[in-house]
Formats: C-alpha cells, sequence, structure tokens
C-alpha cells in the first residue's frame, strides 16, 4: 500500500469525468437519487432500490469496478463488495441514505476514510472514492432540493432534510451529522431579526445544566442566519399531545408541568424571561404524557439586569399576560415595564388548557377578555378537575401581577408540593431519559457484517407555524 502507483487509477484526475451526453441522459422519474461517475468507464446510475453494492466481483454487486477502471494493481486492493449505499425510512418524515465500507483496503467519502463496517450520512454532491481518495468513482446528487437552501458551512457537517416548522424568525429542519449520525433539529433564525444571537446567547449559559431545558450543542454562523443545533426530542410538542388526546388527566398535566415550572424557576432565578410559554414550545420525550419535558425557543427570552427591562410587546397572543398589552396602546416614548410574572400567567393558561382541551381566552376581542382577566371556570368543573388544581389557575390567572404567584411559590403549592408520588415519578422519567441517550437511541444495520452502532432518532414532530408576534 505504500507504493503510489498502485493506487494510481488509469484516468487520475479530480475533475467530474462523466461527458456532456451522460448528463443528459434522461433521469428515471422513480428514482431518489444518482450517481454521476468520475471515471469514463463507469456509468451514469439512477437509484431506485433502497440498497444497492458496489464492488468487483460479477454476482451480487449492482456497480461493478472491472480491468477497464483501474489497472491490476488497484484492483487487487478493490473487494468484492466495497461499499454499499443504503436508504432508510426515518419515521414518517423522510429517508436518510447511508454509504457503508465494507472493505479494509478502504472506502472514501469527500476524501476522509468511513473505515471498515462504519458507514456515514451520504448527501448531495458527495465524492465517493475507493482504495485511496484520489480514486474518484461517483458523485451523489439526491432529488430533493433542501439541499438549496442551506448555505456550504452547514452541509459540511450536516445532512439537511425536510421542514418541521416554521415560525416568525426562522424554520426548523431535521439534520444528521453526517460522521456520526446523530439527529438534530437544526434551527435556521434570519439575520434580518434583531434577535438573532439572542438564543444561541441564552442557551450556551443553560445547556446541559437541568434537564427540563433543551440543549444546543453548537450554532453556525453564516451571511444570511444563523443555525443552531439542538437537541432532538422525538415526542412532538405539548399542542400535538392536546389536539390528539382531546385533554390531559390532571395526574398527566402535573406530570408535565411540574417539569416545565421547574424549567422556569430555573430561568428566573438567574434573571431570564422566556416571555413566550406556551404549548408548542414544550417538547416531549414520547408521544405520552408520562415523558421527560424540555423548555425550547428563547427567541423571545431577555436577561434582565439593571440596566435592561422588559417592555416589547411579543409573545403568542393567545398566552400574553395583560400588562404586556399596556405598551401597544402607548404612544409615547415611555413604555411601561413589566415582569418576568408574564411567564407565571402563560403558565396558568397551559395548565388550564391541558386540563380542560380548551384556552381561556378565545374567540373576539380577545384582548379584552385578557386584559380583564374574563375566563371560564365551568369548563374545568365539568371534567371534575381537582378544587386544588382550580386554585392554582386562579393564582396564576390575576390581572394584578403583583398578586399573581411567581415559580417559587407555583412548586410550594399544595397541588405540587404534597404529590410526592408524581415527583418520584418525573424523577423516575429523567433517569430513564438520561440512561436511553447513553446506551437506547441506537440502531445497527440489516448487514451483519455492520457492527458500527449509530444513534438514530425517528423524524422530530414539531410545528408547522407560530403563533408568535413581535412588534
Amino acid at each position: 500500500m505504500g507504493d503510489l502507483e498502485v493506487l494510481t487509477p488509469l484516468i487520475n484526475s479530480q475533475d467530474s469525468l462523466y461527458t456532456q451526453d451522460q448528463i443528459s441522459v434522461p433521469e428515471n422519474t422513480n428514482a431518489w437519487g444518482r450517481l454521476y461517475p468520475e471515471n469514463e468507464y463507469l456509468k451514469i446510475e439512477d437509484l431506485v432500490k433502497d440498497n444497492y453494492n458496489a464492488g468487483r466481483q460479477t454476482n451480487d454487486v449492482d456497480f461493478q469496478f472491472t480491468k477497464q477502471c483501474f489497472s491490476l494493481k488497484v484492483m487487487n486492493h478493490i473487494s468484492k463488495i466495497h461499499f454499499t449505499i443504503n436508504r432508510e425510512k426515518i419515521g414518517t418524515l423522510d429517508h436518510v441514505v447511508f454509504i457503508t465500507d465494507s472493505s479494509a483496503n478502504g472506502t472514501f467519502l469527500n476524501g476522509e476514510k468511513i473505515g471498515k463496517d462504519n458507514r456515514w450520512i451520504l448527501s448531495n454532491n458527495d465524492k465517493i472514492s475507493i482504495v485511496s481518495k484520489t480514486n474518484y468513482v461517483y458523485t451523489f446528487t439526491d432529488k430533493r432540493s433542501d439541499y438549496l437552501n442551506c448555505p456550504q458551512k452547514v452541509m459540511e457537517k450536516f445532512a439537511v432534510f425536510g421542514v418541521l416548522g416554521r415560525g416568525t424568525f426562522g424554520e426548523v429542519r431535521l439534520a444528521f451529522e453526517k460522521k456520526t449520525s446523530k439527529c438534530f433539529a437544526l434551527k435556521k433564525v434570519n439575520r434580518e431579526n434583531c434577535i438573532v444571537l439572542r438564543e444561541p446567547d441564552i442557551l450556551s449559559s443553560l445547556s446541559h445544566v437541568i434537564p427540563n431545558i433543551v440543549n444546543m450543542e453548537n450554532f453556525i454562523d453564516t451571511t444570511d442566519a444563523i443555525y443552531i443545533t439542538l437537541e432532538y426530542m422525538p415526542g412532538g410538542t405539548l399542542k400535538q399531545l392536546i389536539e390528539s388526546t382531546k385533554r390531559l388527566k390532571e395526574f398527566e398535566s402535573k406530570i408535565i408541568l411540574y417539569q416545565v415550572a421547574r424549567a422556569v424557576q430555573y430561568l428566573h432565578n438567574r434573571s431570564i424571561a422566556h416571555r413566550d410559554l406556551k404549548p408548542g414550545n414544550i417538547l416531549l420525550s414520547n408521544k405520552s404524557p408520562l415523558s421527560v419535558v424540555k423548555l425550547a425557543d428563547f427567541g423571545l427570552s431577555k436577561k434582565v439586569t439593571e440596566n435592561t427591562h422588559l417592555k416589547t410587546f411579543c409573545g403568542s397572543l393567545a398566552y400574553l399576560a395583560p400588562e404586556v398589552f399596556s405598551n401597544r396602546r402607548i404612544v409615547t416614548q415611555s413604555c411601561i415595564k413589566y415582569t418576568n410574572k408574564v411567564d407565571a400567567w402563560s403558565f396558568g393558561v397551559i395548565l388550564y388548557e391541558c386540563l380542560s382541551g380548551y384556552k381561556p381566552f378565545v374567540g373576539d376581542h380577545i384582548e379584552e377578555k385578557i386584559i380583564k382577566g374574563v375566563y371560564n371556570l365551568s369548563k374545568l368543573k365539568c371534567f371534575n378537575t381537582s378544587n386544588v388544581a382550580q386554585d392554582i389557575i386562579k393564582q396564576l390567572l390575576i390581572v394584578d401581577y403583583n398578586m399573581r404567584f411567581d415559580f417559587d411559590k407555583i412548586l410550594k403549592h399544595i397541588w405540587f408540593e404534597k404529590d410526592i408520588l408524581m415527583k418520584e415519578k418525573v424523577g423516575n422519567l429523567i433517569a430513564e431519559f438520561s440512561n436511553s441517550l447513553k446506551t437506547s437511541n441506537t440502531f445497527s444495520s440489516n448487514k451483519e457484517n455492520v457492527t458500527k452502532r449509530i444513534k438514530f432518532c425517528p423524524c422530530l414532530a414539531q410545528d408547522t407555524c407560530s403563533e408568535s408576534v413581535r412588534t
């Protein structure tokens, strides 16, 4: 392997070798991808099946490497099955394409050796070479157009898939880190928004500290936007859970909202107001009320100091506290400040919605209803909601924020404080979820010779729209 001549193909060039005639070959309309040859003796291959083998043997390979392609010395280092390409369905959202190195003599992706029995994500415009990094055989193209929306700095590290959600300030996509196959939610925040750096700044101080706040792994700064890689939560959002179950039982609501309350208490103890609490920003570890909960979306969050105050009209309309509307009506520059107790009001709205399946403030003149604090408890009584649960809602949906519970009082309320069984259940859920990140959440190839286990997450379920407003 030290002899460079052994690794020299008959055609030795990094330029694409397919001709104009090859480029014009009509694509199979059923193909999900295409391999363009980097060697004049190979041909364009439309990928229709889910599994393909490439190597030098005559049987059981879809793409054969022959003496026409390489010198005899190179051919001696090409395995019978040198690499495989597999497309696998991920949840209900999209497919992911993998390339597996089946040879001890090396398969390379964009000049980097994959390693025998390892498999990496294969994405648009990736170049495949064998035996040495200069022996190019194919360039892979994906028929999906999603790649066109991501800059090169992102595509170098991640295979980016379908849109999971869109909001006021950007969008979220499913993404896989190419070399580890680890799944992330990739959030794009457009640069024209003044909050563009606020979320990664806040998350960087919170990630991996408390179990009920979503972790930020990294962020990529580009000319037009920043891309934030966020922890994957496979259970979707509380909003989706409420929509699918119509409403939650009281114990189920308590398990979820106890975790939310602890997360917000942690924020407030560090002088951070979330300002956009709503079911769509509460992520679940599985599609069940018995889940680990993570608070997400810190785009409107703000750290309050002696020199900074809360006064911007922002949030999601149905969950806004009465005092947030004050500055909307003021035309002078002397804006009225509000406090982080806006989060307590939003928490009360969420609790009401979980227990009844309805928001407390809906319909016409919603702003006026919120400002006056007009809502109906009869819907809760119809579902035999306990008096203590109704009481905590009353302590939260108080127009005068000076009288409204903060999160220290919320967690000390008898509805939470006295429920030892619930607290034990939450502790067990968090411990199980933490362990699953280390041992579960993986899958292996169906091929017996592929031993490397790869982290896998089903498709991320997120809201497809956002109700957040900011003026």
